[in-house]
């Protein structure tokens, strides 16, 4: 008898929860980078959703939330996103790992979850900002960036400098409120993820 495609759903572990994550996951993304823009802040928080649907459903989920996060933005709202979309891919593969890997149980093992990410963010980020948009994409750290090539930093320095100093707040706060976030699902829908 041919399978149903729910049960091949169910067998391949991604169930109607974790597809149900998938939109409001990206939703989050976008609300967390239009806070970010219209406040002026130099984090992104774009990758909150991404870390929660990799806590919440796995790595694959989480990958799948950071490349239609980087997609939807890239057309709707500038093309400079499809160029991170790779970053945004590897923060979900990495926050779902780290999650099974219980990196998420407590605030200390959350912000070094965090700081992991920031790192990725770095050396995956610097090079697409120095040499795919000659160091300025309009987000807020490029008054940082700015400073650096006025003091004599090369692209790819600048870059990586302001990205030093700006990814780990960003993948700190973004871990820690999508910890949050996980923690207000009830436990009787988190166990269906």
């Amino acid at each position: 008898m041919a399978e149903s495609a729910k049960q091949r759903v169910v067998r391949s572990g991604i169930g109607t929860m974790a597809w149900l994550l998938v939109p409001v996951a990206v939703g989050i993304n976008l609300v967390g980078n239009l806070i970010a823009i219209n406040l002026k802040l130099p984090v992104f928080l774009d990758s909150i959703g991404t870390v929660t649907a990799g806590i919440l459903a796995g790595p694959w989920i989480g990958a799948l939330v950071g490349l239609l996060t980087n997609v939807i933005a890239g057309l709707l709202i500038t093309p400079t996103w499809l160029w991170y979309a790779v970053v945004n891919v590897i923060f979900g593969i990495v926050a779902g790992l780290l999650a099974r890997k219980g990196w998420y149980s407590t605030i200390p093992k959350t912000v070094v979850s965090g700081l992991i990410l920031a790192v990725i963010g770095m050396i995956v980020s610097a090079p697409i900002t120095a040499y795919v948009y000659g160091g300025v994409t309009g987000a807020g750290e490029d008054f940082i960036r700015a400073y650096l090539y006025a003091t004599g930093k090369t692209l790819l320095e600048g870059a990586i400098t302001a990205s030093a100093i700006t990814e780990p707040l960003d993948k700190i706060i973004s871990a820690l409120l999508a910890v949050l976030i996980v923690r207000g699902v009830p436990r009787r829908y988190r166990a269906q993820f």
